[in-house]
């Protein structure tokens, strides 16, 4: 993934190749965006153009299907703050995410 912003490039790079033991392929990108927004959330605050790109980003159609299986993998643990994210990426997407999608495991 590639960010006109030399920081948040710099922050996706660092984070993307650092690898989580037991984290599918597919989840890493999800887990480097992630970890973006919590960085510059705190750096910046919410209104930040750099905060709004990573939500951006995280909801984009091609890793929109990454974002839900994370949060449909199983064993997910979460608190109240990651909760609190969830739901409003949920408002963002207008779906919930941690739902499984009908159909998915049952193509016909």
């Amino acid at each position: 993934m590639t960010f006109a912003d030399a920081q948040l490039q710099e922050c996706y790079n660092r984070n993307i190749t650092n690898r989580v033991p037991g984290l599918p392929e597919e989840l890493r990108e999800v887990s480097a965006l992630f970890a973006v927004h919590a960085v510059f959330l705190m750096l910046e605050g919410p209104h930040s153009s750099r905060v709004h790109e990573m939500l951006d980003r995280l909801l984009a159609p091609a890793v929109r299907p990454a974002l839900r299986q994370w949060y449909q993998r199983t064993g997910l643990i979460m608190d109240s703050a990651t909760a609190h994210f969830r739901e409003h990426l949920n408002d963002l997407a207008g779906e919930r995410l941690q739902d499984a999608v009908e159909g998915a495991c049952n193509p016909s």
